[in-house]
């Protein structure tokens, strides 16, 4: 198994740099003749089968349409976009890689291929057909408001500076907008709202406030918990009437609370991001992809004035009265990792592939003071091509299993809180575990919520070489080296039998007892979803220096400040994105107002 993971890391990182420039690679000329006609290809993406179709006249690719996508909302549609129009315009194979949509990416390139080689064509010679270079020059924006970033936090500061008058600009260094927002399952937690009424659930802000600063441990900036818990029921209406669906149904309990609270969209965190981007197109703002912040631009004066930037043709120098950050976290960057959050080293990120803390290294230069607490998003995968997005990983995602270690022992109480569970495992000095399930009839209270779903997915997990599968537990035990599993599993049932686990304390009543195959150990690794720590503001999202003061023309919202909301132990699904619109929305009103000062 850990040859497989190895594979699939490398796999990964080979993708990470598909389209790079290969000056040294042996070229081609594209002179072969094609046969005329329209031809259709499929490959597997993230979310599924992606299909597309291909028109050939006899010496052209002349179109390129895509007939099915099940991919996540801007990713198989960035992806596409971006690789057909090259494509087309070049006659070439040779595309450059689209960041933050790696999967996607490798799906529509292979459904491509696939049409192509129906078509008899020489895929691999097409691929080595030489692209002319873009042209390079340097340009230069004026605008009020420059907003780093496009996830939940940038987007919302972007429409709040957008409607009161402002010009505003979004960079953003990914080839798609939303961040890691985009990927999420989108939940705001809010107390005490018009859908909790009508759900019947009985809630309040107050509620909601003492939740959070109980789980802050009194390590957390009181003023600023309680303006989000203040403000975070506007955001949901908000976001309501730009057409985001929440529904009653869809308000969960979430973290160690015993109320629901956690409202989710319909489609997830896709959907908000969706309806955040078509209001600021709406307001005229521009969001600017491939475009990386590098440094901002300071005056004498130590007052920030703008940003520059790297995009695919050149350096852009944004002239700006105010700078939001909005950049995310440093989920994906190794080296702060080991220094601000080093108990979650070693962990895969689930975040987005570019949050490597950018925002941070430039307040820095300005002088910004920082807060780090050691705190990040605890959270597992199968495998990183396999997380719980996906049919293979979904099964790591649902009510919890008996989750062994690499020797078949467990690590700790599998029901608690997803952050707890991850310590557990961590003191453990587990890098990767199993979960283990019974397909066995009657056996359904722990496999995700319909076991024949569940089973397929883990037969799917079994062909993908991620999960083993035995008709008992010694024969599970035997093939995948978890020694002790069968001792373990007797145990584990004895608890269920006696109403008491001596062990760990877990609640039995949310134990079920193994006794009949087929079994399956899934495979499962330490994940983060994002981090915790970075620029110190206030709750206007001003920057705050390191004596104290406040930077002027600059402002931080979201991941990237959310060192004084976070303690170490992430409190509740959707606290991040709720933390995140509410202080976002409040730095773009500030940005706004001094940028008309």
């Amino acid at each position: 198994m850990k040859k497989i993971i190895s594979l699939i890391l490398i796999i990964l990182l080979t993708l990470t740099f598909t389209g790079c420039s290969a000056k040294n690679d042996e070229t081609a000329d594209n002179t072969a003749a094609y046969t005329a006609g329209t031809y259709t290809g499929s490959a597997t993406g993230h979310g599924g089968n992606f299909s597309v179709e291909v028109t050939l006249s006899e010496n052209a690719i002349e179109d390129i349409k895509v007939i099915e996508n099940n991919e996540t909302s801007g990713f198989g549609d960035v992806a596409a976009e971006a690789i057909i129009s090259q494509i087309l315009a070049n006659q070439s194979l040779k595309v450059d890689a689209v960041s933050g949509a790696t999967l996607s990416a490798l799906a529509v390139n292979g459904a491509i291929a696939d049409a192509l080689t129906s078509a008899g064509i020489d895929v691999a010679a097409l691929k080595k057909v030489e692209v002319k270079e873009a042209e390079t020059a340097d340009e230069t924006l004026d605008v009020d408001v420059a907003v780093v970033g496009s996830g939940a936090a940038g987007l919302m500061a972007a429409y709040e500076a957008a409607s009161a008058g402002r010009k505003v600009v979004i960079l953003e260094k990914l080839s798609r907008n939303g961040g890691a927002t985009r990927t999420s399952s989108g939940m705001l937690v809010a107390g005490g709202t018009a859908l909790q009424e009508a759900a019947g659930i009985e809630d309040s802000t107050e509620a909601l406030k003492e939740y959070w600063l109980e789980r802050g441990e009194g390590n957390v900036d009181e003023e600023m918990v309680n303006f989000v818990a203040d403000n975070i029921n506007d955001c949901l209406d908000l976001f309501i009437e730009m057409g985001v669906n929440y529904i009653p149904e869809l308000i969960l309990q979430s973290g160690t609370a015993t109320v629901n609270r956690a409202h989710m969209p319909s489609g997830a965190g896709a959907m908000l991001c969706d309806a955040l981007v078509e209001q600021v197109n709406k307001l005229g703002v521009e969001i600017l992809l491939n475009t990386e912040a590098k440094e901002l631009i300071i005056d004498e004066n130590g007052t920030v004035t703008g940003v520059k930037a790297e995009t695919k043709t050149g350096t852009l120098t944004v002239n700006a009265k105010a700078v939001i950050l909005a950049t995310g976290g440093f989920g994906s960057n190794t080296e702060m990792i080991a220094e601000y959050s080093p108990e979650a080293e070693g962990a895969w990120s689930c975040s987005a592939p570019q949050n490597t803390g950018d925002g941070i290294t430039m307040a820095l230069a300005a002088g910004a003071d920082t807060v780090f607490k050691g705190g990040f998003i605890g959270w597992k995968v199968c495998t990183p091509l396999y997380d719980h997005t996906t049919a293979v990983g979904a099964p790591v995602y649902g009510v919890p299993q008996l989750i062994v270690d690499e020797n078949g022992n467990r690590m700790g109480n599998e029901a608690l809180d997803y952050p707890f569970v991850y310590e557990d495992w961590y003191n453990a000095g587990a890098t990767e575990f199993y979960y283990i399930f019974s397909a066995g009839s009657g056996e359904t209270k722990d496999l995700v919520n319909n076991v024949s779903d569940t089973v397929a997915n883990l037969e799917l997990g079994v062909e993908a070489g991620v999960c083993y599968k035995a008709d008992t537990l010694e024969e599970l035990a035997e093939i995948s080296g978890l020694e002790n599993l069968v001792q373990t599993v007797d145990a584990y049932n004895s608890a269920v039998e006696n109403g008491t686990d001596e062990q760990y304390g877990r609640d039995t009543s949310t134990m079920t007892k193994y006794e009949s195959g087929p079994y399956y150990a899934l495979h499962g690794q330490r994940a983060i979803l994002g981090t915790f720590g970075g620029i110190n503001t206030n709750v206007t999202g001003e920057v705050v220096n390191t004596e104290g003061h406040v930077i002027p023309g600059l402002y931080a919202a979201g991941e990237v400040a959310n060192g004084e909301f976070f303690n170490k132990l992430y409190p509740a699904s959707g606290s991040s994105i709720s933390q995140c619109v509410t202080l976002g929305r409040e730095a773009g009103k500030s940005a706004a107002a001094y940028a008309a000062e």
